[in-house]
């Protein structure tokens, strides 16, 4: 009877404290360098659940070890709704299987809020390459195994793990280029240095419109409308291939279900406002606005895939 009391208030007070959620400013961790692609979702939300929430949404960059130290300080942070993370589906999904030692288990020690915006990757080869097609690629990539290299962000990012499952697919085995970033990733393509390599779609826009390099796939189920004339990667050879990077928010675990519940439906509302859905479609990106129990279930199914993948590769960073 104590213990069913007990608990019976323990509800009471959550309820309450989250009642009365927000009372002051909320913090926003972006655990990788302004600009990038995960700190410009955050800035562009920002402003508008602060306006929702009716106080202040401060971002804060926390940069270092992949992403590590950032999401380190929002899992030690208390479980109250006024720290909350940005994270990718590679450090919510991929890494568990990428580092032997993480200080921290995405399963356990965050909760999804909402996988936010989704984007493809493009596999792009320099403008003055002799590949026109992914044909072409494999065809020398079958000729010299392990020779023809891509660059990437680093080990362990979504590029990585996505070459190289697309490798996988279609039968190949390629030499990886790790790079300190995605913008010096970009620059090894476009002059050359590598053969190939994936980058969202967003980063890639530039590139193909401004001449430097050619794309020869897109990894969307899709095409894009953008691009109606460059095919999927399931049409050249991985079929049923479709895969990118997607950015959602979580928090520390333990923080009350209805602070979870309220983010989740705010960050919906926001994703649909015109200027919003404009700015994201500038990104190559498309808004998505889940609920917590179905970016749960998307990280539960894309688990084992990925993890799969990451084996097979041998893909590590210790």
């Amino acid at each position: 009877m104590k213990r069913c009391l007990f608990i019976l208030l323990q509800c009471f007070a959550i309820t309450a404290f989250a009642q009365d959620w927000p009372s002051r400013p909320i913090r926003v961790i972006v655990p990788f360098a302004p600009g990038g692609a995960t700190d410009v979702p955050a800035r562009l939300l920002a402003p508008k659940l602060q306006e929702a929430l009716g106080q202040p949404i401060v971002v804060e960059n926390r940069t270092g070890a992949g992403g590590i130290i950032g999401i380190q300080a929002a899992v030690a942070s208390p479980p109250d709704g006024y720290t909350l993370l940005m994270a990718t589906n590679a450090e919510l999904v991929m890494h568990p299987y990428i580092y032997a030692k993480l200080p921290y288990d995405p399963v356990k020690d965050l909760v999804p809020v909402s996988i936010m915006i989704e984007s493809p990757l493009v596999l792009l080869a320099a403008a003055s390459s002799p590949f026109n097609s992914v044909a072409d690629f494999i065809a020398a990539a079958k000729a010299k195994p392990g020779t023809l290299t891509y660059s990437t962000a680093g080990t362990g990012s979504t590029s990585h793990v996505l070459t190289e499952m697309v490798a996988q697919q279609l039968g190949i085995s390629l030499l990886h280029v790790p790079y300190k970033g995605g913008a010096p990733a970009s620059a090894a393509i476009a002059s050359g240095e590598v053969n190939i390599g994936l980058l969202n779609l967003g980063s890639a826009i530039g590139l193909i419109r401004g001449g430097k390099t050619k794309a020869l796939a897109i990894t969307s189920a899709s095409r894009d409308a953008e691009f109606p004339a460059v095919p999927t990667v399931a049409e050249s050879g991985a079929p049923g291939f479709a895969d990118g990077i997607w950015i959602a928010m979580a928090a520390p675990a333990g923080v009350p279900r209805p602070i979870v519940d309220r983010l989740s439906v705010e960050i919906a509302k926001a994703l649909q406002l015109p200027d919003v859905r404009a700015r994201i479609a500038q990104l190559g990106a498309q808004p998505v606005g889940t609920t917590p129990e179905e970016a749960t279930a998307r990280i539960k199914r894309e688990t084992p895939r990925f993890s799969a993948a990451i084996k097979k590769a041998n893909i590590r960073s210790d």
